[in-house]
């Protein structure tokens, strides 16, 4: 029986990866055991680890697909140096103790470093509707002793690849509670056509600089809107110019680097406009938002057009493909979202979107780990 005293996470490199794992750390630290992250200084995770006043064990990984052949080369040596890295400082003096700590992966290339983990069982949780490359690897050679699913098409996928005897639960992905407890007071929004419809924009912490310059454009053919614009780090000038050469009296206009209170930002909504990253699926999801999902096109495996899928099935949110003539069609689109939130379609549309939620995920995750 592994120790439940103490725990890994395993998480790093871009807020997709890393919040959740935040979030499932928040719970065991919660639970009286202690919590040592293991990630990189490329992503949020050593702040968030200082933050959490926890032990954080830096490694010199980085990512591979799509890469340089002389880039993919620098990883795979990368891989190694962490390795060996990992094999001195998580356990050098024990090796002949029977003490098992477990170990959480949450995707991405970090989780490659679980590959040199042998003290403790290894849990894997995959926030996207098509799982990434590591977490297929660490399934198919059976490294995994239960996977974490985020929506139901992931259990799907991992059924198809997985032959060996691996628990697949559908956790979902887990957010935070501020955002999850907005659905406590989801109310009817219906307006008249003649009424402001207040549209959030996110660019993602890193910026989307196609949606940064496209959404001016758009949005000043909508008639009465407000707006409300995560643009991205050191983007916020640029778009404000973007903004005041397209401004109209129609448009009201907030132009933020980075959204602190997302769950205002939700509460404030009718409609949401950004990339089908898992977290922001989900985000949207928990609070019972509509989204209209723009998934990046050279998304690995084309995860974010699935992902939006999900909640496109439903009726739960518009998916919209980039493409040369995505102006044209937002436009159009939004069109047909004014008359929908006028009818009361959009009503239906949230409370769809909120049927889609998973509650409690940590406590999914914490209660098949301890038990």
């Amino acid at each position: 029986m592994f120790n439940l005293k103490k725990i890994y996470i395993l998480s790093g490199g871009t807020g997709g990866h890393v919040f959740p794992a935040k979030i499932v750390a928040e719970k065991f630290l919660s639970e009286g055991i202690e919590v040592t992250w293991i990630g990189t200084s490329r992503g949020p995770e050593q702040e968030i680890a200082k933050k959490l006043n926890i032990n954080f064990i830096r490694l010199p990984l980085t990512g591979f697909r799509g890469k340089s052949s002389f880039t993919k080369l620098k990883a795979l040596f990368l891989f190694l140096i962490s390795g060996v890295y990992m094999l001195f400082r998580i356990w050098p003096f024990k090796l002949f103790s029977k003490e098992q700590v477990p170990m959480i992966a949450f995707g991405g290339y970090v989780s490659l470093a679980s590959f040199f983990y042998f003290k403790g069982p290894v849990y894997l949780q995959e926030q996207n509707t098509i799982p990434g490359s590591v977490s297929r690897l660490l399934v198919s050679t059976n490294k995994v002793l239960k996977v974490f699913c985020g929506f139901t098409q992931t259990i799907e996928y991992f059924k198809k690849i997985n032959t060996k005897d691996i628990e697949i639960v559908l956790s979902g992905n887990p957010v935070n509670k501020n955002i999850s407890n907005l659905a406590q007071n989801l109310s009817a929004n219906k307006k008249d056509e003649s009424e402001t419809i207040n549209i959030l924009i996110l660019g993602g912490s890193q910026g989307s600089q196609r949606l940064n310059e496209l959404m001016p454009e758009v949005l000043n053919n909508l008639g009465k809107v407000s707006i409300k614009h995560q643009c991205g780090k050191a983007k916020l000038q640029e778009v404000k110019i973007l903004y005041d050469n397209k401004n109209q009296d129609s448009l009201k206009i907030e132009v933020f680097e980075f959204i602190d209170n997302m769950a205002d930002a939700y509460r404030w909504s009718d409609i949401v406009i950004c990339r089908s990253g898992a977290l922001s699926v989900t985000e949207i999801s928990a609070s019972g938002s509509v989204g209209v999902f723009i998934p990046l096109p050279w998304a690995i495996d084309n995860h974010q057009f699935y992902n939006a899928q999900q909640l496109k099935e439903k009726n739960a949110g518009y998916l919209i493909q980039e493409s040369i003539n995505l102006n044209d069609d937002l436009i159009r689109l939004f069109k047909g979202i004014r008359i929908d939130l006028c009818n009361g379609k959009l009503n239906l549309m949230k409370q769809n979107s909120l049927n889609c939620f998973i509650e409690d995920s940590e406590n999914i995750i914490f209660k098949k780990i301890v038990n």
